[in-house]
């Protein structure tokens, strides 16, 4: 089960062949670190969304030109003006930061550049 309750059936957790059974215990340990982090990240993206959307409603402030492009991984990656490229980094690192509240702190960094690789 991930920290928001999403469980992954795994076949063989109980198998009496030692090598099936240890494949299915590294699965399992990895299902809730991956799925953890899958639902972490997706409940940043939800708030970052809607609030890009709440500012295109009024037409104001940064957020209302930029836009969210692509996840990859634990990377979330916006197009937007130069000129406010540092807001907007704050406000995803904000978000992300506080997307889930755990027992230890979730430390994001941000970073901009003209492309991806530049930004890295």
């Amino acid at each position: 089960m991930t920290l928001l309750g999403r469980g992954r059936p795994i076949d063989g957790i109980d198998s009496k062949n030692a090598q099936r059974r240890a494949l299915a215990e590294r699965m399992a340990i990895n299902s809730v670190v991956q799925g953890s982090a899958a639902d972490l990240i997706k409940l940043a993206m939800v708030q970052v969304h809607r609030e890009i959307g709440e500012a295109r409603a009024r037409t104001e402030g940064v957020l209302s030109e930029t836009l969210m492009l692509l996840q990859i991984h634990d990377e979330l990656v916006f197009e937007a003006e130069e000129s406010s490229a540092d807001e907007v980094g704050d406000l995803v690192v904000r978000r992300m930061e506080s997307a889930m509240e755990l027992s230890v702190p979730l430390v994001v960094e941000s970073a901009s550049g003209r492309s991806w690789f530049e930004g890295k």
